[in-house]
């Protein structure tokens, strides 16, 4: 396998204050990226959403980044995806760029290099095809070698933060894609969620979410008479528990 050299960039040491903490979420912000921790990093990637972006620091040494990839099917059938890997320097600059397709099977896509001194990177899983047709699937980042140096603590699984003081993963704005019958649907509508456990949405209704259940990452939300049963897909947003092809509401790329 070609073997790719990842040249020093003459970038600061300094680079976001979140690599203090392990990654709690995957990043649709390109200047606020989720620093990877050691082992399997999850994700799921999704072209109607868009590119999710992770990183880490290193130092001079070699280097490996392995992806999984395995495309989500449609109506149950296998679906041909790609998605691209790109790997930027902090300011912007494109360093390695490659393509990873599977058709319902694992795919497995190795970047090896040697970093020739210390810097910051981004990782971005970008999403590719029409957005006519819902495509994408899960993935993991593994990112190891001497060269690699990474946030601490343990991979992300999936599961929600719940430590205290933390965030919770559904925290944020998501586009409302089924709309209750007492909501007004004449335009886009967009729903919050908030730390303290309410909802608005920008027509004027509130309402109320709770986490039912931690390990599956299921999520009661009430609004008025309206009463879902969620599941969350970080990176993508809520889905109905008993079709999980069927997004509710659809998370929110930052401006």
């Amino acid at each position: 396998m070609k073997r790719l050299h990842f040249t020093r960039m003459g970038l600061a040491v300094t680079f976001f204050a979140m690599f203090a903490g392990a990654a709690a979420a995957q990043s649709l912000d390109s200047k606020a990226p989720t620093p990877l921790a050691p082992g399997e990093n999850h994700g799921t990637v999704d072209n109607q959403v868009g590119p999710q972006y992770w990183s880490f620091k290193y130092r001079k040494g070699p280097a490996k980044i392995i992806v999984h990839f395995t495309s989500m099917g449609l109506f149950g059938n296998p679906v041909n995806t790609t998605i691209q890997v790109v790997l930027h320097a902090v300011n912007g600059k494109v360093i390695q760029s490659r393509a990873i397709s599977s058709a319902g099977q694992v795919a497995e896509l190795v970047m090896p290099g040697t970093f020739g001194g210390p810097g910051s990177a981004i990782l971005e899983l970008r999403p590719t095809g029409s957005n006519l047709v819902r495509a994408g699937g899960d993935y993991t980042v593994t990112v190891s070698g001497d060269g690699i140096i990474l946030a601490g603590g343990g991979a992300t699984d999936g599961a929600t933060a719940t430590a205290e003081g933390g965030r919770d993963r559904v925290v944020g704005t998501y586009a409302v894609m089924v709309c209750a019958p007492d909501f007004d649907c004449e335009g886009s509508l967009s729903i919050h969620f908030a730390p303290n456990g309410t909802v608005q949405t920008t027509d004027g209704h509130s309402g109320t979410w709770q986490l039912f259940d931690p390990d599956a990452m299921i999520y009661t939300v009430i609004i008025g008479p309206d009463r879902w049963s969620l599941k969350l897909v970080p990176g993508r947003g809520l889905f109905g528990t008993n079709d999980l092809q069927v997004v509710v509401f659809q998370a929110v790329r930052p401006n």
